[in-house]
């Protein structure tokens, strides 16, 4: 691991840690502490962008790639604007730095993720990106909070639970904790095919994949949208790279075997989720249905490991879902606080009375959607490609069917927006708005660049391509 990535990561999980005692000792506002963690998250951008330069230390552990520091770019500036919002539409809240002080820690965790290579880093990255979180699904501290962060405590215990018995067993069986021990001990003993068995199903609850995505829509509706936009963007999207190094790196001799399953899996993630989310009155459960479905479309790179462009679809996807999803949990977030609006009924007419909030909200659904020119279209087609040049034409024919279907739900919340009448007379709460569009505006235009200029993501994807030497 470079040293610039690693100082990086550890000053924004200090600033997180220390934003609370700052607090407590010294009653700062909401304003302060955004100052400080803005500061923070600076800081370690700076330090992101300069880390392919340095020393390197821990490489046993992590590494600094092209793929760990494209997306730990982009992570960190969607979570930088992510805590811009919250900020804003929790400012009144006596804990609010103390949120963002867990934001940042599991941002932290995700940075760390990223780049592990070794199945001790992996689980210490994994839960430190998901200790904090459990912590702030219960930040509304009502009986939704509460039910949401029963649920997805014992889901989180229960997917780190199924990795540590895996990795346990295969340390067990070879006294190694490396991806290439499972690698080369695979076929050596039953025990170890058990072990990335096991391993598996955990990374299945941690991108709510089927059957294992049962809590995740739960979750999401029951906790604060602010929250649900960490753990659906940036903290899925580091989980979907932690499982690309997993299969390319520590499973590539079952290759075909896995291929079939991560289709059938796909296919059926992605349907159930696209029916469930057409069936649902609530924005969140839409958005968090759909994010059931958009972990089914990433599968379908997964079912492509046969080929090289399955990484560039996984990689793209992952990069344009880190914004789309975490963007459009926040755009809910902000209409939330600022007319109350929960369900389809309460989204009639938002689009008139907010022509600027529903403009980039409408971006963020096309982006999911897969309309061009948005980032989303372009990581869909890479990952249809993909699935073509493997073979799995049905498996494409699936997707993109999925993908049509999709455009339901995202055009019913547009007609509700703009072609009927208000059924809401006031504002909630009433503001200054710009440190909430001004967010939502930058994850908009990072969208939108993503999706005409290729360059970075397939010159990453084509440096991880060449060292897995296909």
């Amino acid at each position: 691991m470079n040293v610039n990535y690693l100082t990086a990561v550890m000053l924004l999980a200090l600033t997180g840690a220390l934003l609370p005692v700052i607090n407590r000792l010294f009653r700062i506002s909401s304003v302060l502490g955004g100052v400080i963690s803005t500061f923070g998250y600076l800081v370690a951008l700076f330090l992101l962008l300069i880390s392919d330069t340095g020393r390197s230390l821990l490489n046993g552990f992590f590494t600094t790639d092209e793929v760990s520091r494209l997306l730990g770019i982009l992570i960190l500036v969607s979570s930088w604007m992510l805590a811009l919002v919250v900020y804003w539409i929790t400012k009144r809240d006596k804990f609010v730095n103390e949120l963002i002080a867990s934001v940042m820690v599991s941002t932290a965790g995700a940075l760390l993720l990223l780049c592990s290579k070794n199945f001790i880093s992996l689980v210490i990255a994994m839960e430190l990106m998901t200790m904090p979180t459990y912590l702030m699904v219960l930040f509304a501290f009502n009986e939704e909070s509460f039910e949401a962060g029963v649920k997805y405590f014992f889901n989180g215990a229960l997917a780190v639970g199924f990795i540590l018995f895996g990795v346990s067993i295969l340390y067990g069986m070879t006294g190694d904790f490396t991806f290439k021990a499972l690698a080369s001990n695979l076929f050596k003993d039953p025990l170890v095919a058990l072990a990335a068995l096991f391993i598996l199903a955990g990374f299945g609850f941690k991108i709510t994949a089927f059957p294992f995505h049962f809590w995740g829509p739960d979750v999401y509706d029951g906790t604060c949208p602010g929250v649900a936009a960490l753990l659906t963007g940036i903290s899925k999207s580091a989980a979907f790279i932690a499982l690309m190094r997993v299969v390319f790196e520590a499973l590539p001799v079952i290759s075909e075997h896995l291929s079939l399953i991560f289709a059938l899996i796909a296919a059926i993630t992605m349907t159930l989720g696209n029916l469930l989310a057409l069936a649902q009155r609530r924005v969140s459960r839409i958005l968090a249905y759909s994010s059931v479905a958009h972990a089914g479309y990433t599968l379908v790179a997964f079912a492509s490991l046969s080929v090289p462009m399955s990484i560039t679809g996984i990689l793209y996807h992952s990069v344009a879902y880190v914004f789309m999803k975490t963007a459009a949990f926040l755009s809910f977030a902000v209409l939330l606080y600022i007319w109350g609006a929960r369900t389809m009924d309460d989204y009639k007419g938002l689009g008139k009375r907010e022509p600027v909030l529903g403009a980039l909200f409408l971006i963020f659904l096309f982006s999911l959607a897969g309309v061009p020119p948005m980032a989303g279209f372009i990581s869909k087609v890479f990952v249809f490609t993909a699935a073509v040049k493997a073979g799995m034409t049905w498996l494409a024919l699936v997707g993109l069917l999925n993908s049509a279907f999709s455009v339901a739900y995202y055009i019913w919340i547009a007609k509700q927006m703009y072609l009927e009448e208000p059924t809401i007379e006031k504002p909630v709460n009433s503001a200054n708005k710009v440190w909430a569009v001004v967010p939502l505006a930058v994850m908009a235009v990072i969208l939108i660049v993503l999706g005409v200029w290729v360059n970075p993501v397939l010159n990453a994807s084509a440096l991880y391509i060449s060292r897995l030497g296909f």
